[in-house]
């Protein structure tokens, strides 16, 4: 067995984050040739495919996905010893790549990433967002190394990551006040236009899931994913909305809206933080990131 050269676990890492051989060498600038020689370099030194050719779209093997979070580590502690070589008790960079869902982006990146910060002035923050299953996803392949995401309480963890409940986010079903003066029964919720997120929204398939339950359809007016501006259509009569509830009561249309109580439809989510296994410094960060968000969603959570 050869010997695994570190460059070549830097491009493997590099094609697992991109998601195709063909983006990695342009990010890399390289040419795709000499990116797959790396890779079948790496799979050599390791004695197993790393990448299963005959998928499309692009997919790791098993031992793929178990060795990219080590090449991760190899890379780290590598570049970790670099640093103390060359500048003594230095703190190394790190990098650290947080995803959050659409619907959190407003309270997960604002303070809670000063907090992270301003404690690990080293870490080098790279954010995405998206939707919270997608997300999800790239946690368990190793393309993120946490998110924070939005899943309905009844489903718990996906599969293959770790997480921490940060809290309860309440949803709630508003409508337009001067043209609903009484509460709506789920028929006529389900005869009326909805103004959601587009598919891929937790929160929209769990609204249709328990509409689907009861025999009735999910029609949907208008897709947009600004609350607020979900929010201002409500308020003009042009359908129901499905928002969460701190960001109901901080809207520009509040006084516009009115909050329906439909049993039915009362379907928490909980806010989890994504992870898999990662090296302790990172960790930390990520615990510093989640305690912050953690007591902005804590008032939430007791009702206040």
């Amino acid at each position: 067995m050869r010997t695994m050269d570190i460059t070549d676990a830097r491009t493997f890492i590099a094609v697992a984050e991109a998601g195709s051989i063909s983006r990695a060498a342009r990010e890399l600038h390289l040419t795709q040739p000499a990116v797959t020689r790396r890779i079948q370099r790496l799979e050599h030194a390791i004695g197993a495919r790393l990448i299963d050719r005959r998928k499309r779209p692009f997919a790791l093997t098993d031992v793929g996905q178990a060795a990219i979070e080590r090449c991760r580590r190899l890379v780290s502690t590598r570049d970790e010893l670099k640093a103390l070589a060359q500048g003594g008790a230095a703190l190394p960079t790190r990098e650290c790549r947080i995803g959050v869902a659409h619907a959190l982006t407003e309270i997960a990146l604002t303070q809670p990433v000063d907090d992270l910060l301003d404690s690990f002035p080293a870490v080098v923050l790279r954010l995405a967002t998206g939707w919270s299953r997608d997300l999800a996803e790239r946690v368990r392949s190793g393309a993120l190394d946490a998110a924070v995401v939005l899943l309905p309480r009844a489903d718990g963890l996906p599969a293959g990551v770790t997480g921490r409940d940060l809290g309860t986010e309440q949803l709630q079903i508003i409508a337009s006040r001067a043209r609903h003066s009484r509460q709506p029964t789920l028929k006529e919720l389900a005869t009326s236009g909805w103004i959601l997120n587009p598919e891929g929204c937790a929160a929209r398939a769990t609204l249709q899931k328990v509409l689907a339950k009861a025999g009735l359809p999910l029609r949907v007016g208008v897709e947009t994913y600004n609350y607020e501006l979900q929010m201002s259509l409500v308020a003009r009569g042009r359908g129901f909305g499905l928002v969460p509830s701190r960001l109901v009561s901080k809207s520009a249309a509040r006084a516009a809206l009115s909050v329906l109580d439909v049993r039915a439809l009362d379907f928490p989510m909980t806010v989890w933080l994504l992870t898999t296994e990662l090296p302790s410094a990172l960790q930390a960060a990520l615990n510093t990131f989640a305690g912050s968000l953690e007591r902005r969603l804590a008032p939430k959570r007791s009702g206040k």
